[in-house]
């Protein structure tokens, strides 16, 4: 069984519970990374780690250990891996704290043990609204722009003064966007925090670049823009998880022939991304998918609108996506 079919697997069966408000897979902010975060109607919260077949005695040793480190972040750690490989190993999985989940060859998931919620949480990972990376406006050039004025205000500084980056940051956005009003300084700056933590770029902390950050700045000083256009691509399918994103619109091409206008592809989209718990019920999806299709246009990841007989659909270029996941 292999790995990505145990976190399908996992993630199906915390979706299954009526009490799990959102669902995410593979898509953390930096360390912790777990395989699947669930999250309560409470915001309470699970890390779960999964394995796959004949992975060998140490690296489900490594996932005990990864499960046990994720009690210092979240309320709840599991393990998770096929029913074959649990049955032998359960027993050195003696930590009562963490819950094990076996996953049958049918993949179906059963519940082995539960798990006993944390007392040792450090730094509780914050409650989210959705399960993917936040976006607004920002052009695949103008987040390279961003990221070279904040990294040459912190190279400028002997000691870490943040407000100071924000500012310089403001200041570059002045010139892409010729604004002349200082009143919208909070909100893009705040959506620029945003963006750059879900992309896993820059570390809010001390704004510190990340590797991707580091690797994004190198290749977008490139003359050829297709690197840095990949790469960017790349943590936006796979870090801010647009990798479900795109699915979800494969998903619905599949079902209709096509769709009356945007708004209404949007609407059928919004739908499913909360009944897959890919964002909770007060998620403001319809506001999220006015400038998520922009972006994966600008990455070449759908086509433009186009009609197909009566109706109009995006379609997903998954040669290129296939090509940037692999």
């Amino acid at each position: 069984m292999e790995h990505e079919e145990v976190v399908e697997a996992v993630a199906n069966w915390f979706k299954a519970d009526r009490e799990v408000a959102l669902v995410t897979k593979g898509y953390g902010r930096g360390f912790p990374n777990p395989d699947i975060t669930a999250q309560y109607r409470q915001e309470k919260v699970a890390f779960v780690e999964c394995k796959p077949s004949n992975a060998g005695g140490r690296e489900y040793m490594t996932g005990l250990g990864q499960s046990l480190a994720y009690l210092i972040f979240a309320d709840f750690s599991y393990l998770a891996m096929p029913e074959k490989e649990l049955n032998m190993y359960q027993k050195y999985f003696w930590i009562e704290e963490i819950g094990l989940l076996s996953v049958k060859e049918n993949l179906k998931v059963q519940l082995i043990r539960p798990a006993k919620e944390s007392k040792v949480i450090l730094k509780r990972e914050e409650p989210r609204v959705r399960g993917y990376g936040y976006y607004r406006d920002l052009r695949p050039q103008e987040i390279h722009s961003i990221l070279r004025a904040l990294q040459a205000e912190r190279n400028k500084q002997r000691h870490l003064d943040k407000g100071k980056i924000e500012d310089a940051v403001w200041r570059e956005v002045l010139k892409l966007r010729n604004i002349r009003s200082q009143r919208q300084k909070n909100s893009w700056i705040l959506n620029i925090k945003l963006l750059l933590r879900d992309l896993q770029l820059v570390n809010l902390d001390d704004y510190s670049l990340t590797e991707n950050g580091f690797r994004l700045l190198q290749l977008g000083t490139l003359p050829d823009e297709k690197p840095y256009i990949d790469e960017l691509a790349r943590c936006f399918l796979l870090n801010a998880n647009y990798i479900d994103i795109i699915t979800l619109i494969q998903r619905l091409n599949d079902e209709h022939v096509g769709f009356t206008s945007v708004q209404d592809f949007k609407e059928k989209l919004a739908k499913a991304m909360v009944e897959e718990k890919m964002a909770t019920e007060r998620t403001d999806v319809i506001r999220d998918l006015q400038d998520i299709p922009r972006i994966l246009k600008d990455l070449n990841i759908i086509t433009e609108w186009k009609k197909y007989g009566f109706n109009y659909r995006y379609n997903i270029n998954w040669k290129r996506v296939l090509s940037l996941i692999k």
